[in-house]
């Protein structure tokens, strides 16, 4: 079953011979001796199923890293929830600069290994790195080890990770540009911890997905309600330069990224975007 997956991808994959050599870098551990390049900043290849996307397509995040790129200023505050390897991360530090401060939180041990490891080859010194599951109570919670390490999620599996709040975390009360969440599914549970972390936040870039929430027993409503009850406005984002409003009546059936706004006219000050109200 195995042979016949491989033989369909490579068939109808864009880049097949890339796409073999990768996979052989990433079984046999060679591909660490690699480095991915990308705009503005290096990645390891390590055996990451995002540093191999990366590596045998090193542009296929750019269109995700629109937004960081288009709502960051220099100097700004940034909470990085689910930083993975961290190529989120790494372009907000470079927008940021030194005067600007991000957290970056990633909760299983090895990816947290790769995303530490990034840091150091990027000389990278405004970033505060954290490996903590992040939910709505602290303790410790049950956590997968799928080789898919970019979709490992809490739940049942053989590791067991800390868990914390964001409240817990974030003890002081500066203002804080943005805050991103894409834990898998689990989004709910970290709004639920950080009730007095979000008065202070400006704007949330967050994941849903209605399967993924399903598996955590909510719905993409109850998240979207609970963001309205803290005084946020909730949008699409529309071809990467516009935002359109919506509510908690949403529905969609993709896993998408959604925006949570305090303060639309400052939103638009910083992107030039357009809001469709």
């Amino acid at each position: 079953m195995k042979v016949k997956h491989y033989f369909s991808v490579i068939k109808n994959h864009h880049k097949p011979i890339r796409f073999l050599v990768a996979k052989l870098l990433f079984n046999t551990g060679l591909c660490r001796l690699f480095i991915i390049q990308q705009n503005g900043y290096k990645l390891y290849f390590h055996p990451s199923n995002l540093a191999c996307q990366l590596w045998i397509k090193p542009e296929q995040r750019q269109n995700d890293l629109v937004f960081f790129r288009a709502y960051l200023k220099p100097n700004d505050f940034v909470i990085d929830v689910g930083a993975n390897i961290g190529d989120t991360v790494l372009t907000s530090s470079i927008i940021v600069g030194e005067k600007g401060k991000i957290i970056g939180i990633e909760a299983h041990p090895r990816t947290f290994s790769f995303f530490s490891a990034n840091l150091k080859l990027n000389n990278i010194q405004n970033v505060q790195a954290i490996n903590s599951a992040i939910g709505n109570s602290v303790g410790e919670l049950g956590f997968s080890n799928n080789w898919r390490d970019d979709m490992n999620k809490v739940g049942s599996g053989d590791l067991k990770v800390a868990v914390q709040t964001l409240d817990n975390l974030i003890t002081y009360q500066d203002s804080i540009s943005l805050l991103k969440i894409d834990v898998e599914g689990y989004e709910k549970f970290v709004v639920l911890g950080a009730v007095n972390t979000l008065k202070n936040v400006q704007c949330i870039y967050f994941e849903v997905g209605e399967k993924h929430f399903a598996e955590y027993n909510y719905s993409i409503k109850d998240l979207l309600v609970l963001l309205e009850k803290q005084e946020f406005e909730l949008f699409r984002i529309i071809n990467n330069e516009k935002l359109l409003k919506i509510t908690h009546i949403y529905r969609t059936d993709r896993v998408e990224n959604l925006i949570a706004l305090r303060n639309q006219a400052d939103f638009v000050e910083r992107t030039s975007w357009e809001i469709i109200n």
